[in-house]
């Protein structure tokens, strides 16, 4: 009888303990550029500017903070290359583009690195720190004309460096929502064409020739029925973790005055087959965005992507 006593107060102290124990959400927000020729404003004009849109979701670190937390936060904001090979060609200092909320011990170093109370670093001479190097390597890249490899980049470049698990301990379980804030045009031109790994612009003109001619009654049945078009799905596990807001993707189908020169548009193309291949690609949740008329709208954004 004792021992049966025993065993339900170990239980019943278990059970207290797990329900004391406290699950806390951070957020991990990594910006993912592609550093291709589409930052060449002479081909491909646009109103927004990468790092006008990376600068001002810095600039809403603190609200991000105070989403359901008060205390014990370890957020981190990073910038992960899908063309690495430019991080030596271009000498990107990456300690500069890194803000990390792990390395404070205590909520009063939080805090104080927030409001910059009397601490030698500060959250606003980081922000400061890692624009300046995000815009040098940004004008560096508009000069250039680099290809970058966005499906190689999801199959083996997203790793666990970029995707972090969560961290348990006896009183406080540590999960990230890992979300990836990948910066490209949709278009994905890295040098291997039509063997699945890429969507270029002769392939979306192909895609809409050939969709027109079927006479499909929609553009997902279409692409179900002839996967000449589909993008290769990846294996990565990380995937399963990982959200994903595509930003700035740039409608070459469109005149200058923003006028349809041809039905569907690239844009609705685009979002079919990249819609298929994030799906088969096992990507937790995406989002994908057609350039903005404004920085503003481009950060709201991905505010609402990061609150929902």
């Amino acid at each position: 009888m004792k021992q049966y006593i025993l065993i339900s107060l170990m239980l019943l102290t278990s059970a207290s303990l797990s329900a004391q124990k406290k699950e806390i959400v951070n957020y991990n927000i990594i910006f993912s550029p592609d550093l291709s020729n589409r930052l060449n404003t002479t081909l491909y004009p646009k109103v927004v500017n990468d790092a006008d849109i990376v600068e001002g979701v810095l600039k809403n670190i603190y609200p991000i903070l105070r989403i359901k937390r008060s205390q014990d936060q370890l957020d981190r904001y990073s910038v992960d290359f899908v063309n690495k090979g430019l991080i030596s060609m271009y000498k990107v200092n990456t300690d500069m583009l890194n803000i990390d909320f792990q390395r404070f011990e205590r909520q009063s170093d939080r805090i104080a690195y927030v409001m910059a109370r009397k601490v030698p670093r500060t959250l606003t001479g980081d922000v400061s720190g890692f624009m300046s190097e995000y815009r040098k390597f940004s004008e560096k890249a508009s000069k250039s004309n680099n290809g970058a490899d966005i499906w190689s980049y999801f199959q083996s470049g997203i790793d666990n460096r970029i995707v972090l698990p969560s961290l348990v301990n006896a009183k406080v379980t540590q999960k990230f929502r890992n979300i990836m804030v990948l910066l490209t045009d949709g278009y994905i031109e890295a040098g291997i064409y039509n063997k699945g790994y890429d969507l270029s612009a002769k392939k979306v003109a192909d895609f809409r020739k050939s969709f027109l001619k079927s006479k499909s009654e929609s553009m997902e049945s279409f692409l179900s029925k002839n996967k000449v078009f589909r993008i290769n799905p990846v294996k990565n596990a990380e995937l399963k973790n990982l959200e994903v807001i595509v930003l700035e993707m740039y409608d070459r189908s469109l005149s200058k005055t923003g006028a349809a020169t041809a039905h569907p548009t690239d844009m609705e193309i685009m979002k079919v087959i990249w819609t298929d291949w994030m799906r088969a690609s096992g990507v937790k949740r995406f989002e994908l965005r057609q350039t903005a008329s404004n920085s503003a709208e481009a950060v709201k954004y991905v505010m609402d992507f990061i609150r929902n």
